[in-house]
């Protein structure tokens, strides 16, 4: 993270989404869900690797893929919401929804509910209503 000129609040971000995500990770796994955890601690940091770009989601992917690190890039492909229309950008794997949910309960380094940050979400960037409701089938899909 360092190593591409991350601010430091960009830092405390993803160490909160990585955070929640461990926590729902270890909730699953409680319940016999195997769960690749080095998988999602990894897309949980690097989500937001070029984050300071104007398409962060596709230049962090095509980062992490440049890299070797190809199943941590499609965690990072698929947590973001500005290509959710396309099949290729929606998460599928359990490790890709973890780490999508989690970053939609984190505001700046905040851990906040699902509400909180859509509302949030909404106001910063008119971000329409059935992103949420995709957002919390995930949240039933993992948590309940």
């Amino acid at each position: 993270m360092k190593e591409h000129n991350l601010p430091k609040h960009i830092i405390a971000h993803s160490k909160s989404v990585c955070k929640v995500a461990l926590d729902i990770a270890n909730k699953l796994e409680k319940k016999g869900i195997k769960v690749d955890k080095d998988l999602v601690v990894a897309g949980a940091l690097l989500h937001d690797v070029k984050r300071l770009d104007k398409d962060h989601v596709k230049s962090g992917f095509k980062l992490l893929e440049s890299l070797g690190l190809k199943e941590v890039a499609r965690v990072v492909k698929t947590h973001g919401l500005k290509h959710f229309e396309e099949e290729d950008f929606t998460p599928k794997t359990t490790e890709e929804k973890i780490v999508f949910y989690a970053d939609k309960r984190v505001i700046n380094d905040k851990i906040v509910s699902l509400e909180e940050r859509f509302k949030y979400l909404k106001e910063k960037y008119g971000t329409e209503d059935k992103l949420y409701h995709y957002t919390k089938e995930i949240e039933t899909e993992l948590i309940g």
